[in-house]
């Protein structure tokens, strides 16, 4: 047990220093090209700024905002069987805010996760669950996209919303 947490101590510490989305993409296996959305997640600046406690700053500064229904929850090793990676895909049912980007789904991808007995716990990151609705803000960068403020900018929309 040990082992598995001084192994993680690296990616919290190296994720949360950056304060930016710079380090969503360090170590995340890239997927192969279809028709999802990939939104490459990594936390850390959620919990330090203050802003992110503030759903109107969320709004504001979202590009998109999309609601929908998480279908599916895997968690993975990547290549290299160092870490674990969480694959949460998302049907897409409305754009609250942007212009439709013409796909139907979308995969947010984030650090740490379960596999058999081993698990990988990153701070400041969106856990979804399989069958509920959410609403996930996104910024997109030269055609990347990451969720605003980390797991601030997810919410469950409660049934009749």
């Amino acid at each position: 047990m040990s082992r598995v947490r001084l192994y993680f101590v690296p990616v919290l510490l190296s994720c949360a220093v950056l304060l930016t989305g710079a380090c969503a993409s360090q170590g995340v296996p890239t997927p192969t090209p279809d028709s999802k959305i990939i939104v490459k997640q990594s936390g850390g600046a959620g919990m330090l700024r203050v802003e992110c406690r503030d759903r109107n700053y969320i709004s504001n500064i979202a590009d998109y905002i999309i609601e929908g229904t998480v279908v599916k929850v895997e968690s993975k090793w990547d290549e290299d069987q160092t870490s674990i990676f969480t694959y949460s895909n998302l049907s897409i049912e409305k754009y609250v805010k942007g212009t439709p980007l013409g796909n139907s789904e979308l995969q947010i991808v984030t650090p740490g996760g379960t596999v058999g007995d081993i698990s990988q716990w990153v701070e400041d990151q969106p856990v979804l669950h399989e069958g509920k609705r959410v609403r996930i803000y996104l910024q997109e960068n030269n055609g990347e996209f990451s969720i605003v403020c980390a797991q601030f900018g997810v919410e469950e929309i409660q049934p009749g919303f």
